[in-house]
């Protein structure tokens, strides 16, 4: 029977582990794992998320136990350890922001998501924002802003986040550098060529975005088709930047607040999808 532990540090950021194998491969998931013989559930929890993510947790509360008491979940505090990836078992260990939990569709487990959606309730000021399955290593994204201040952005046109908004940009392909991929995929998709400004924003995943302008003529809308599902993009100006809901990817919604924070005026609404 398994046990997980819910570890809140802090700057009250709780741990997460991105799976790296299973059906479950690239989602999400509180650390933990199978009881050793003789063991008992709380020491589990701390054990598998010391192995896990090197972070030692004092384990303080019985924070949720399957119907049939069949796993139990311990929340407790981070009293020690660095964090460092059990490559083997892991893509990734993070901390994440109340602001920035993942959705549900990202979670591997329904314990995982009991657990964080109750963790969230207890939080104010809690958000759930969709992520990746894969980790965003090296991949790079456009903030490109027009002559009217208004900024470009991206419609998807399949998968999880079919209709929702983000930047231009991409994965570089074999000995492209992320630079000369967020001008290619910017091009590629909106039609729109890019002059880089300077590097705005990068995350821990080491996915940067960065600031540029247009050259050239533009397009006020443009569809193109070629990345599989039609792709829709659009200016937008700083009264009426999509909100988080409207957004595909943690990473959008980071951008466009920062930016909506340094632009006076700015205000964030739902965009129809």
């Amino acid at each position: 029977m398994p046990a997980w532990g819910l570890v809140v540090n802090d700057r009250n950021e709780i741990l997460l582990i991105q799976r790296g194998y299973g059906k479950e491969k690239g989602k999400w998931s509180l650390p933990g794992g199978m009881r050793d013989k003789g063991e008992s559930y709380k020491r589990t929890a701390v054990r598998e998320t010391r192995e896990e993510t090197g972070i030692k947790m004092s384990a303080d509360v019985l924070y949720r136990r399957g119907g049939k008491g069949n796993y139990e979940i311990w929340k407790g505090r981070r009293i020690g350890g660095r964090l460092k990836i059990q490559k083997k078992e892991c893509l990734d260990a993070k901390w994440f922001q109340k602001d920035m939990l993942p959705h549900d569709v990202n979670l591997a487990f329904g314990p995982d998501k009991i657990a964080i959606g109750k963790w969230a309730k207890e939080n104010p000021g809690s958000r759930r924002v969709h992520y990746p399955r894969s980790k965003m290593d090296r991949a790079g994204f456009g903030l490109v802003v027009n002559s009217k201040n208004e900024i470009l952005l991206v419609r998807h046109g399949q998968g999880i986040r079919k209709g929702k908004w983000g930047l231009p940009g991409g994965r570089p392909k074999s000995k492209e550098s992320r630079y000369d991929a967020v001008i290619r995929e910017t091009h590629k998709v909106t039609g729109v060529n890019l002059r880089i400004i300077r590097l705005y924003y990068e995350n821990r995943h080491s996915a940067k975005i960065w600031l540029g302008k247009p050259k050239g003529s533009l397009f006020s809308k443009f569809s193109n088709s070629s990345t599989g599902g039609s792709a829709e993009s659009r200016w937008f100006p700083i009264d009426e930047l999509p909100n988080d809901d409207s957004l595909a990817f943690a990473i959008d919604v980071r951008t466009v607040e920062k930016w909506a924070s340094e632009n006076p005026g700015s205000r964030h609404v739902s965009v129809r999808i």
